[in-house]
């Protein structure tokens, strides 16, 4: 076992020391080390799916086209970017189908959303990428009629200030709530609220927030 020291001066905080007496920095939960993690496994049960036999219609992919606004801070974030629009463009591919009594579909989404606002006389702009697995559920045995879904994973804004928000790292967790309803062709109208926060990993963590409305075109 090597031996734990307080503190070396080369080390930012408190840190392991090797035999050699160099000092060793321990893994971070950082949100780089997290988005790696996210990628990793959508890679790994991606490509494990061409061998897991399922029955149920994986493989499907869609482009999902959204419109959206920013909210208040009536919710989770603790500011208000409730003048904001957004539009944005999502492409979501079904890596896993089971159709039992009540069908559930994991998809993986890769997310386009760039966002507007004019915050005291200033033209300001928001653009924001994400990647992350998405869990959708059917109460009914087919993939038809309503439906909720669930979605965590990692996101990149590109702009840290933003209307009366300040972000403290432009790295950030993705999570998202929605519901819509699947048409017999395939095609789906949704409606979503998406949060994005660092975890306090660092500090301020005020949150950022919008709400979309979105069409999804199955192919």
């Amino acid at each position: 076992m090597m031996p734990f020291s307080p503190r070396h001066p080369d080390c930012d905080n408190a840190c392991l020391l090797s035999a050699n007496n160099q000092p060793v920095r321990p893994i971070l939960a950082t949100p780089q080390y997290l988005m790696a993690l996210f990628c990793t496994a959508i890679m790994m049960l991606t490509s494990g799916n061409a061998n897991a036999g399922f029955t149920g219609t994986d493989g499907n992919q869609e482009w999902i086209f959204s419109g959206g606004k920013g909210i208040s801070s009536a919710l989770i974030q603790q500011r208000s970017n409730a003048g904001a629009d957004m539009l944005g463009a999502n492409w979501s591919y079904q890596f896993y189908d089971y159709p039992s009594s009540h069908r559930l579909q994991w998809w993986a989404q890769v997310s386009y959303s760039h966002m507007r606002i004019n915050h005291r006389g200033e033209r300001q702009k928001q653009q924001i990428w994400e990647l992350k697995p998405v869990l959708r559920w059917y109460p009914q045995r087919e993939a038809k009629g309503l439906f909720g879904e669930v979605g965590v994973g990692a996101a990149y804004l590109t702009e840290r200030s933003f209307g009366n928000i300040d972000l403290s790292t432009n790295l950030n967790f993705s999570l998202h709530f929605g519901s819509g309803y699947t048409l017999d062709n395939g095609h789906t109208l949704s409606v979503r609220y998406s949060h994005f926060s660092n975890g306090y990993t660092n500090t301020p963590n005020p949150g950022f927030d919008f709400a979309s409305l979105n069409w999804h075109a199955k192919f």
